[in-house]
């Protein structure tokens, strides 16, 4: 598959940043409220689909080709992608102009209010969308968008704990936790996400502070300091290459993505089943879980094609073909655990890595913080990282 989203999701360190030194997101609202500069019409109903090409902005290899193939088709036009590296480097190009296009593929939730309030996005006419059903609940009405009125929901993926399960005993994952990756008996062979959301949170939960969005400068500062501890007792991997090290077995442990361990198969080497993959998600269902969405650019100059671009990735079929691909669960009602492993596109002992409803709905999740916050955040992160 070559470089993934898998290689860029984790580099948003300079997000935060970004946004609070006044990329032209801010000057486009004219100050800082949300609502000040977006955009409140949608389009009409029953409109023609324009002659294309669609132009859709997205992570490089994030897309099943053979679905993009369809598209063109069945209406007959050609799709370009642009890509982009990391969320910041995309909000960046859509507010100074650098780039034209209709759809953004995978847009953050915990940046999506700049997006709107800056005027980059159109909302939604879901009369185009006949697909819209077909979404878990969870999704008809999320916390980043109420009423799904500018995005639609592309994939969903939690964060846990991967293990070659030939050389960890899930028992052990099970009783310890967050814990084992502070466990010397695993040093030199353990990673954490190279995230500073990500990570973290992960020394927030491990202290059974379950508020990932704290701005609390002392339950940051003691995170930054419960990770530094495992620099020297476990000379920890920071990075996002679990999809690949724990199949391969260049790591025995990792924090990571869901979706990054059930692409994870596709990874093992000749002669090794996938049935030593392991995957850990609190039992209390107080994870993380976040996802990409999918939305209209205010400016697109193929609005309808973009709606029913949106509308193809929300067929079932269409959903199943691009997971089969890429990975990373659509939010689709059937695509659930027995069907994916039925189906063969994930093993039994894989089976917690494929959300329901109820995680999704628990789970934790990563709200815009405050210019400050996110500083210190960020700051803490990197003198982690400094070692």
């Amino acid at each position: 598959m070559g470089t993934t989203r898998r290689q860029f999701i984790g580099q948003t360190a300079g997000l935060g940043v970004l946004l609070g030194a006044g990329i032209p997101l801010l000057g486009a609202c004219g100050g800082d409220d949300d609502e000040g500069g977006a955009v409140t019409d949608a389009i009409k109903d029953g409109l023609e689909p324009e002659a294309g090409p669609l132009r859709i902005f997205n992570y490089a290899d994030y897309v099943n080709p053979d679905t993009v193939a369809s598209f063109e088709e069945q209406y007959g036009v050609k799709v370009e992608i642009t890509t982009f590296d990391v969320d910041a480097e995309a909000i960046t190009k859509l507010a100074n102009g650098s780039v034209e296009i209709d759809v953004h593929n995978s847009a953050a939730p915990n940046s999506l209010n700049r997006l709107i309030a800056g005027g980059i996005l159109q909302p939604l006419n879901k009369s185009y969308l006949t697909n819209f059903d077909n979404l878990l609940p969870s999704f008809v009405d999320p916390w980043y968008d109420k009423g799904s009125k500018y995005t639609v929901p592309y994939t969903v993926f939690s964060s846990g704990i991967a293990y070659r399960n030939d050389r960890v005993d899930p028992a052990q994952v099970e009783e310890m936790g967050w814990d084992i990756l502070w466990d010397p008996t695993y040093k030199g062979v353990t990673s954490i996400l190279d995230d500073y959301r990500e990570g973290i949170s992960l020394a927030l939960l491990r202290a059974g502070i379950t508020d990932v969005n704290t701005t609390d400068k002392a339950q940051i500062e003691q995170a930054g300091a419960d990770l530094s501890e495992l620099v020297k007792t476990m000379n920890i991997k920071v990075n996002i290459e679990a999809y690949k090290d724990i199949p391969e077995g260049a790591t025995d442990l990792a924090h990571t993505w869901s979706g990054d361990m059930l692409a994870g198969v596709w990874y093992m080497p000749e002669g090794t089943d996938a049935s030593v993959l392991g995957w850990w998600y609190p039992s209390d269902g107080v994870g993380v879980v976040n996802n990409d969405c999918m939305t209209i650019t205010a400016n697109a100059k193929n609005p309808v094609l973009g709606h029913l671009w949106i509308n193809h990735l929300l067929d079932t079929a269409n959903a199943e073909e691009n997971f089969g691909w890429n990975g990373y669960l659509p939010p689709i009602k059937g695509l659930d655990a027995d069907y994916l492993i039925a189906n063969e596109y994930a093993p039994e002992n894989l089976r917690s890595a494929v959300l329901t409803n109820e995680i999704i709905d628990k789970g934790l999740r990563f709200e815009p913080l405050p210019v400050d916050a996110d500083r210190l955040w960020e700051e803490t992160w990197s003198k982690f990282t400094a070692g």
